[in-house]
Formats: structure tokens, C-alpha cells, sequence
């Protein structure tokens, strides 16, 4: 297909050309009562854009128009059967392919390292999961891949299992045997889903990780915005070209349900745009930007006290691959935590990282990369380590997740029950009623259905007492918490 088409946007740009009266939603009707202060620093044209589903720009929820091409347009371009456009971001997708795919009742295999809207998606369908381990790196305070082997032996321990949910890359750039996973769970009758909501770009440069799509997937949910050049929020669902089991009408009734009513136009036509954009200049951008992160890798890597992580990383701990469009930094063998890089960084340098851990500070990197942003990143780490030398010992790691406590209760069952609202001092022991996820990354430490063992209520206490955000408990505070009424 042709993929400088962009067949949304020029609809869109065709309405407000016909100069009809704006008698529909929304009220500031072409921007005419959007704040001044707004229009003198964005401009007037963006805001004529924000439309509703108005003659001859087709609906998100039944697309028969130019949604519908722009769609076909991108299942062309990442090689899917079929594609969606997600406003709510990619836990929308997320959520939507679950329900699709699980009933009440149907367990589904999930690494622990997966996205905290997976825990929606099992809340909402009623699924049951099966919670599994990634390998972790110790020496390096990484979680690594999800194993090929371990998932067939969790597949062979429970025939009939839907549906395998799969992340890859992660945050930090990991890539998991993403064929082994899949091949495994077609052996065995499941259906993939495929979290790529950092890796949608890797399809349109051959030095890049392949794509799940590209390696049988059922299900891939991108955030086109986050690697791909769309707006904040805006994403794709895409359906594999060899899923054979997909009850259309079911995709397209959840994706209702998990999507808004009122879908934004500027967000529907920034896909369009994005998509066309990468598809047809996406190589000679990332072949740009594989260079300059290359160049920045190995200087920051020649930093006295500063790892960064890259390759070298495969074979190990099942990491597969590495997506490098990202920089992962360490300055631990300063004693400096990733979590206080990411502020010092930010308070003495002006450079906003994507997030600290207790290790890494993690840059994701992007199509409008520029060149001095990374030299300043260089620079201040070259800085940093000339003033921070000899301060303080290595770091230690101390943060290591708890064992993954038991599943007492199933997601929808706890979060539904009757609860009650107890001092965190007295919640050790009880099932939680709701998720508590350390964020960034969103990864959940305790999920609706599981006790607070010794080994959780202390990890959390420390990231609490440590300053960590907290995602779930009320005002992100561990004062109270939701548990199971008894």
C-alpha cells in the first residue's frame, strides 16, 4: 500500500476546509473559546482539528471511512491482519485482547513483570493467571528474559490454558526469546499476546530486534507514542497474521468497552500521521539514530564509575536480544542510586531522564533524538564522576523483589469482594484488594487476591519509607490500605 497516504489527516483537513457552522461537540467550536495564553503559544490550526465524529470522518467504533483505510494502512505497514487505533493508550489494548481471548475461569500465563493493566485485563474478564518469573540478573539488579522452557513446562502443567502474555522490550531494553515463547504457546493450543509498547518501531530497521508480529504473535499492543512519533496516549492494537482463533465481533465489542466514547481526532490523526511517517522515512531516522546512540553508548561507557547497559548483556539470565534505542545508565560504582541520579541529573544538569530504579537511570530514546541532547547527557555523567569520585562505596544491591506470594483469591474475586480499609502496620497477613505497584516501572509487587507475607509488607515499607511512588494505595500513602474483608 501506499504509505505516504494519510488518508485521516486529509479528511480531517478537508472538513475544516468546507467552513461549515460548527453547530456540534466540542463547545470551544474551532478553537474559537480556547484560552488566548493557549492559542498565542500553540497556534490556532491544531485546535480546528479537534473534532468529533462529524460527516466524512468516519467512527472509531464502526469505521467504514477514512479511519477504516488508515487502519488497513497499518496493518500494512507493521505487517498485521488487521489493526486498531487505541485512544486510551496501550492498556486499553491490553485489557481489550484479554477479555477477548479469557472468560471467567480461563487461566492465562503471565510473567510478574508485566504492565499492572494486565491486572485490569484479568479484573475485567474474570481470567485466572498464572503468575511466572522472569530470570533476574543479581550482579547487575536487572530482571532478565522470560524462558522458552520455563513457559512449556508452566503450558504442560495446565492443558487448556488461553492465553500467554509476553513483554518484550522491556523498560531497560531486555528482549526475551520472543519466537520461543510464541512457538511454544501455539504448541500447546494458547494464543500470544505480545506487550510491545516499547518496541513498535523495531520493524522498520533490520539492526533492531524482530518484531512479535513479525515472529507469529496473535496479539501486538503498541504505544506508537512512546517509540513511534504519535501523541501522548495514542497506540495500536494489531491483530497477527496467522491468529486463527479471533472472534472478531468479541475484539470489536471489548475494544468498545475499553475505549472512550468520544475518541480524540487529534489523537486518531496523529497515528495516521506517525504511521506514515516511520513507514516511509523510519529507516534513515533510526539508521541516524542507531549511530548517535552507538557513539553515546561507548563514550559514557569509557566514564570512570558509569556502566551502561548494551549487547553484551544476550545470552544471559534469557535476554535474547537488546533493543538499543535507549540509554540505561548506572553510576552505582560511585554509590550513587539510579534513583538519585535521576534527580541530580534533573536539579544540576536540566536533563530529564524517563526514570530511576535503585541501579539505573533509564533515557528512552526516540525518532526526535537530537545529537546535544545526548552530549549533555556525556557531559554531565563525565561530570558527575569527576565530582563524585571516592564519596561514597559501591553500591550493594538491596532491592530485590520478595517472593511472589501466593494467590489466594483471583483478581476479579478480591476486587469485588467486600473490603475493608486497615493500618498499614496491621496488613501483614491479610489478601489485598487492590494492586500496589512501585512506579515507574509498573510492575506490581502485590496484586488483588494475594496476602501481605513478611516478605512483600517489608519490601513495600522500605520503598515507602525510601520515597519511592507508590501506585494504588490512597494518595500513593501506605497509611491505609484496602484488604478482604474477614
Amino acid at each position: 500500500m501506499d504509505q505516504y497516504r494519510t488518508p485521516l489527516f486529509d479528511a480531517i483537513r478537508g472538513f475544516i476546509d468546507e467552513g461549515n457552522a460548527p453547530l456540534h461537540i466540542p463547545s470551544h467550536k474551532l478553537g474559537q473559546a480556547i484560552h488566548p495564553k493557549w492559542k498565542a503559544y500553540a497556534g490556532d490550526e491544531i485546535f480546528k482539528m479537534d473534532l468529533c465524529e462529524v460527516q466524512g470522518l468516519d467512527d472509531l467504533h464502526q469505521p467504514k471511512g477514512a479511519i477504516q483505510e488508515s487502519q488497513q494502512l497499518a496493518a500494512d505497514a507493521w505487517g498485521a491482519r488487521e489493526s486498531y487505533f487505541l485512544v486510551n493508550g496501550t492498556s486499553s489494548g491490553i485489557i481489550a485482547s484479554i477479555c477477548t481471548v479469557c472468560g471467567e475461569g480461563d487461566k492465562i500465563i503471565v510473567p510478574r513483570n508485566a504492565h499492572k493493566s494486565v491486572v485490569f485485563g484479568l479484573i475485567v474478564s474474570g481470567a485466572v493467571p498464572l503468575y511466572v518469573n522472569a530470570e533476574i540478573d543479581r550482579e547487575r539488579g536487572l530482571v532478565g528474559g522470560f524462558l522458552p522452557s520455563a513457559l512449556a513446562r508452566v503450558l504442560d502443567e495446565n492443558p487448556g490454558a488461553k492465553a500467554v502474555f509476553g513483554v518484550s522490550p522491556t523498560y531497560h531494553g531486555v528482549c526475551s526469546d520472543m519466537k520461543g515463547l510464541i512457538d511454544a504457546t501455539h504448541a500447546h493450543g494458547g494464543l500470544f499476546i505480545a506487550d510491545e509498547a516499547h518496541g513498535n518501531h523495531v520493524y522498520f530497521h533490520e539492526d533492531l530486534p524482530s518484531g512479535a508480529l513479525a515472529l507469529g504473535a496473535d496479539f501486538a499492543c503498541q504505544s506508537i507514542h512512546k517509540m513511534s512519533g504519535s501523541l501522548t496516549q495514542s497506540s495500536m492494537l494489531h491483530i497477527g497474521e496467522g491468529c486463527k482463533e479471533l472472534n472478531g465481533a468479541r475484539l470489536r465489542a471489548c475494544l468498545q468497552m475499553a475505549q472512550n466514547t468520544s475518541p480524540s481526532y487529534l489523537l486518531q490523526a496523529s497515528l495516521d500521521l506517525a504511521r506514515s511517517y516511520i513507514a516511509t522515512e523510519g529507516h534513515d531516522l533510526l539508521d541516524n539514530l542507531i549511530g548517535m546512540v552507538r557513539r553515546a553508548r561507548e563514550r559514557l561507557g569509557a566514564i570512570h564509575g558509569v556502566d551502561v547497559l548494551g549487547p553484551d548483556l544476550i545470552g544471559g539470565h534469557g535476554i535474547f536480544d537488546y533493543e538499543p534505542i535507549r540509554l540505561v545508565v548506572s553510576a552505582r560504582k560511585l554509590g550513587i542510586e539510579g534513583y538519585e541520579l535521576y534527580e541530580i541529573l534533573r536539579r544540576d544538569y536540566r536533563i530529564e531522564m524517563e526514570f530511576g530504579d535503585y541501579y539505573y537511570g533509564v533515557c528512552v530514546l526516540g525518532l526526535g533524538t537530537q545529537e546535544s541532547d545526548l552530549d549533555r547527557l556525556v557531559q554531565a555523567m563525565d561530570d558527575l564522576s569527576g565530582k563524585w569520585r571516592g564519596r561514597r562505596a559501591p553500591l550493594a544491591w538491596d532491592e530485590e523483589l520478595p517472593p511472589m506470594p501466593p494467590m489466594l483469591m483471583t483478581p476479579r474475586e478480591a476486587f469485588f469482594a467486600e473490603r475493608e480499609s486497615v493500618p498499614w502496620r496491621n496488613a501483614k497477613g491479610r489478601i489485598s484488594a487492590e494492586l500496589i505497584v512501585p512506579y515507574p516501572p509498573g510492575i506490581p509487587t502485590i496484586c488483588p487476591g494475594e496476602p501481605f507475607t513478611d516478605e512483600v509488607w517489608g519490601f513495600l515499607d522500605s520503598q515507602y519509607r525510601n520515597g519511592r511512588h507508590l501506585h494504588g494505595p490512597k494518595n500513593g500513602q501506605l497509611d491505609e490500605v484496602n484488604v478482604v474483608a474477614e
